[in-house]
Order: structure tokens, then sequence, then C-alpha cells
């Protein structure tokens, strides 16, 4: 039977060619025999990782109930050597009072355990193990010292150094895996677009662009000829990506979990300026074109003035303008024979939304009482709110959008996951003019990365409303 030494170096090689698999399978002109290569590959990473995970539950159980032969009755079993070639420590569950050095061998041994995990490419710190081996009551302890550290210092910091980063929260790094995408943490992704798959970084689909010809005639006369005519959607992966680095001390005396804490900041991070790009991207060769700016959505100006103007005044517009204003934007998808379904939607600031939910009639009633609930709707369309949408924008700083979108016809093309990577061999650029040398500063670096893009099938799918001032703050 492998050791689990053994297990994890083929987790290793396996992780190592599905990694060198995927590269193949993504690269420009990739066969399906390359991305069948890499699907098995996964395949195969899956299944080692399973019988390590099997083996690491039996030494676990195996520590739990071996003694040390020596120990005096009611004394406190530290640690023995396991009999296995690869020097693994079985841990006994600790007596309920522990020495100091008996506390400190503990520590030195899960830490030494810890690094062995990561060079097999695991990721599990310290107090892991020892939760993991039988000694879930002196972990309790260390954390409740760390909350209590914590509290009296108020100062955080990820370096062990620095009291602004992160103080005891110190982390293990991440494995090197994939996540689920942050639907719920980005209001673009929790409207719901049809998710398409970008086969080897792009997305390919032709359309009609305009229809053929017919018409009535007359005995003898000519029947009109026309033909339709096509073009296509064309999407390219735009990757976003971000790094945080971290020193090997904070990764040995990790106690709270600051690898949670920092793969949720990069997920924000990331959705963030995801939501904000699929809005509002320039559409560079980086960066992905927004649905709210591409160049034949039905586009509605709030600072107009003279006849046309939308508004009498921008910033104190009367409810029979807020109506008709929603229902030339609702008119203009469904003009466009698009007809209007559930998968509308509107998009607004919370200022913009609130004016709205807030507006009150003669007799002091909600006028929208229906932006008062838990799921908001506005004229039957729900209704999602957005920090993404300014609230200070324009030249008068005080301007917002209103956007109204079928989601039905917005695509978004992804490869269906966020790739998390760790090391600490590379040598990182952090933009400052000083490279910083990971091994040799004794660090390592968590890089998160996700690569997609978006289109619209129509772009007359989009109704926006730009520089609306309702609800600002700012003096009238």
């Amino acid at each position: 039977m492998p050791t689990l030494a053994e297990l994890r170096e083929k987790l290793k090689a396996a992780r190592e060619a599905a990694a060198a698999a995927r590269a193949k399978a993504v690269a420009d002109g990739a066969t399906d025999a390359d991305r069948t290569a890499y699907k098995d590959a996964l395949t195969a990473t899956e299944k080692a990782l399973d019988m390590v995970k099997d083996a690491e539950r039996m030494e676990a159980l195996d520590a739990a109930t071996t003694r040390l032969a020596t120990a005096a009755a009611g004394g406190t079993d530290v640690l023995e050597r396991s009999a296995a070639a690869d020097g693994r420590f079985a841990y006994a569950r600790p007596a309920e009072k522990m020495s100091i050095l008996d506390e400190a061998t503990l520590m030195a041994a899960a830490s030494a355990k810890s690094r062995a995990f990561l060079q097999a490419g695991i990721a599990k710190s310290p107090i892991e193990i020892l939760g993991d081996e039988g000694y879930e009551r002196f972990v309790k302890e260390l954390k409740d010292r760390a909350s209590a550290n914590a509290a009296r210092r108020r100062e955080k910091t990820n370096t062990t150094l620095t009291s602004a980063d992160g103080g005891i929260l110190l982390p293990t790094p991440n494995a090197n895996t994939i996540i689920e995408l942050l639907r719920g943490e980005n209001t673009f992704l929790a409207a719901n677009p049809r998710r398409v798959p970008l086969i080897g970084g792009q997305f390919n689909q032709p359309r009609g662009a305009t229809s053929s010809t017919a018409g009535y005639v007359g005995e003898g006369m000519k029947k009109p000829v026309g033909s339709p005519t096509f073009n296509g959607i064309s999407m390219r992966a735009k990757k976003i990506a971000g790094i945080v680095m971290v020193t090997m001390e904070a990764l040995k005396w990790s106690l709270a979990d600051l690898q949670a804490y920092i793969r949720d900041d990069l997920r924000l991070t990331l959705a963030n300026n995801m939501d904000l790009a699929c809005y509002f991207g320039a559409g560079t060769n980086y960066t992905p074109l927004g649905i709210l700016n591409r160049p034949n959505v039905n586009a509605f100006d709030a600072s107009a003035t003279g006849a046309g103007a939308l508004f009498a005044n921008p910033k104190a517009p009367t409810v029979a303008e807020l109506d008709r204003v929603a229902t030339r934007m609702i008119l203009a998808i469904t003009d466009a024979n698009i007809p209007a379904t559930s998968r509308f939607a509107w998009t607004m600031n919370y200022h913009l939304m609130r004016y709205l939910a807030d507006a009150r009639g003669a007799n002091g009633q909600y006028i929208y009482p229906e932006l008062n609930t838990d799921t908001p709707t506005w004229k039957r369309f729900r209704v999602f709110v957005t920090t993404q949408f300014p609230s200070n924008g324009g030249a008068t700083t005080d301007e917002s959008t209103l956007a109204l979108v079928d989601w039905s016809n917005v695509l978004y093309g992804d490869e269906e996951d966020i790739t998390v990577r760790t090391s600490m061999e590379a040598t990182i650029d952090p933009g400052t003019g000083t490279l910083v040398h990971l091994f040799q500063q004794n660090m390592m670096a968590v890089l998160m990365e996700a690569q997609h893009d978006i289109a619209l099938n129509y772009d007359q799918a989009v109704s926006v409303l730009r520089h609306a001032r309702w609800g600002s703050l700012s003096a009238s």
C-alpha cells in the first residue's frame, strides 16, 4: 500500500500534468484531442486528490488513538514519531493543561508538517493540522488567545512586522485549485446572462443583420429581389487578475484564517472590477466592451434641455416625467421586436432607487410601493441596485445612470472558474520599481485570475438613461 508521502507525490505529478494539458487546451489552434486530454488530466488529478484525502483521514484516526507507551498516567502526551520512513508525526490528544515547552514542541512539529504539505502542493496550516489530529481543545485555546490579543491591539498585519497589514491573521497559502465563480457578489452575473463557454479563449456566432425582400406585385410586373445579410458575434477572453504577497513567517505562525480573508478579498475585488467593466468597459484589446457602451443601444440623455428635454428640472422630476421616461425605455426595446419578458431588469444606483422608493403622493402614500420590498420591482420588472453605477459622475459630479436590459440577449462567455495559484519562487513586479524575489525574501504570492468576455445578441436589447441627477444630495 503506498504511503501518504507517495500519494502526495502522485498528486503533485498529476497536478503538473493537468497544468501542462490546460496550457495546450487553451492555446491558439488547440484541437479537440487537446481539450479531451485536459479533461482526462483533471479527472486523474481529482482521483489522486481523493486518495490523498482518504489517507489523511486514516492518519488522523491513527493519531487520535495513539498514546506514548512511556507516558505517565494523567500526564501530558505530546507526540511520537511514526514508524513510517517519511518521518511523519502522529499526535496524541493533549491533557487539559500543557506546559509552554509542550506547546512549543507541538507547534514546531505542526509547522514542519505544514511545510511538508506545502512542498507536496497541499496547503494546510499548523492549526488545521493540529485540529485534524485530535488537538481541538488546544486549537480552540490558541484561537481564543488570538482573538483576545486582536481585541487589545486592534492592529493586524500580513507580515508580523507591519501593524497595518493584518497582525495575527497570518495565513497558509491557498492550494493550486479552482473555486466557483463569484455569482452572488456581482450584479451583472446575478442578472443571469446567457452563459456560453469560451473554447480556446473565444466564441463566434453568426447572426442575421438584414432580412430578405418580399412584396405584392401585379400581373406582368417584376417580383422584388433581395437577400438577407449577416454579421457575427465575436468574444475573446479578457483576463482579470490580482496578486497578494505574504511572508513565510506569516504562513508558519498562522492562527486565524487569513487564507479565507485573502481569498474573499481578492474575489470581491475581482467582482467589483468585473461588474464595472461589464457595464461600462471601454472595449480595448484587454478589457470588455460594456453593454451600456455599445454603439447602437437605446440611449437617452437626462441632461438635455429645450423642447425635447426629458425633465424640466433634472434634479426634481415629476412623477409624470419619470413614468414617461421609464415607458420610453421599455418601448425602445419592444419596438425593436424584442418582446418584454421576465428577463427584463432595471439596474440603478442606490441614490436613484431611494429617490423612487421614497417618493410620496399628496396623501403621503408611496407612489412606487413595489420598490420597498425584499425583491424590488419597477414597472413590473426586477430592480438590481449597485454601487458600480456612480452617484458622482459627469461634469456636475452628481450624475448617475439608469439601465433597462433584456438579459436573455446578453451573452457572458467564460471558463467558468477562478484560478488560484501560489508560488514561493517567482519574481514579482509590484509596480514600485523594485522587484520582489519570493524565494530570496522568504515570501509567497497568491494569484487569482479569471477570463471572460461579454456580447449582446442585439444592441437594441439595452436602454440606458445617462446623466440622471435625481436623488443627488448636492444643492439644487
